[in-house]
């Protein structure tokens, strides 16, 4: 029985040079597997401890998860911060190179038309949050019938409503905005408090690929909109760069049926 596996983390074009990898996942050497015109970038993983049972007993371990997926992602940052990169979804499990190779072999047309997508460009992220919740609809006290207290309630709910559509413009904006810049950009879905880490209610999730020469301008842009929106009720957040993650299409990893 085999006792080590190969975890794929990302895929670059083969005459890229990468070298000086941080540790990756489990603290393994991380090295680049040239197939034809692509290479991959990998760790051999023990087995014991990152075979196919290893990931489905540890599925809702969020300390393990979160622990392994920062190890993958700083490789893919440090890949990402000098050359293109497509970033393999995690986890990305091969019985062995040739098996890898294999698979890199059949999807070679798919990759090279990814790494040319987003060749010369990061993703950044902005997220924009509601930091100030709609009060609830108040009826005045002095209502002295049932239409009067409909009227009421009326008026309240419409100022609401008025008050979601005047952000929700707002957040569209942002976005068309922010998209100008970008040689493409995406709106995902809205991440709860348990991933966003935030009790306010996230309006935006927004993925922007940024041309290198671009960013210092899309920055500024961010910054404008934030400084633009902190009085109208939202929180403007960027993070990146980033890996290209919301712009290689459909990357599939491959888990085999290991030991």
């Amino acid at each position: 029985m085999d006792e080590t596996i190969v975890h794929a983390y990302g895929v670059v074009a083969a005459d890229e040079p990468v070298n000086q990898f941080p540790p990756g996942i489990a603290e393994a050497t991380v090295s680049v597997f040239g197939v034809g015109r692509l290479a991959a970038v990998v760790s051999l993983l023990p087995v014991e401890g990152f075979g196919s049972a290893d990931w489905e007993r540890n599925a809702t371990n969020v300390a393990w998860l979160e622990r392994v997926a920062r190890q993958h992602h700083a490789v893919l940052d440090h890949v990402a911060a000098t050359t293109a990169v497509v970033p393999l979804r995690l986890p990305s499990l091969y019985r062995n190179l040739e098996s890898l190779a294999n698979t890199l072999n059949v999807a070679t047309e798919r990759l090279q038309r990814d790494l040319r997508r987003i060749e010369g460009k990061v993703e950044w992220a902005v997220k924009v949050y509601r930091i100030t919740e709609p009060q609830s609809p108040t009826v005045s006290a002095a209502s002295s019938s049932g239409r009067d207290y409909l009227r009421a309630r009326s008026r309240d709910l419409s100022a609401r409503s008025d008050a979601q559509a005047q952000l929700g413009a707002r957040v569209r904006e942002i976005h068309e905005a922010l998209g100008q810049i970008s040689a493409e950009y995406a709106r995902n879905q809205p991440q709860d408090a348990v991933l966003s880490g935030r009790r306010d209610r996230m309006l935006l999730n927004g993925a922007y690929l940024i041309s290198r020469a671009d960013q210092a301008r899309f920055l500024d842009l961010v910054r404008e909109m934030a400084d633009n929106s902190s009085t109208k009720g939202l929180s403007v957040e960027v993070s990146g760069p980033w890996p290209a993650y919301n712009f290689t299409g459909d990357t599939e990893a491959t888990t085999e049926a290991l030991p």
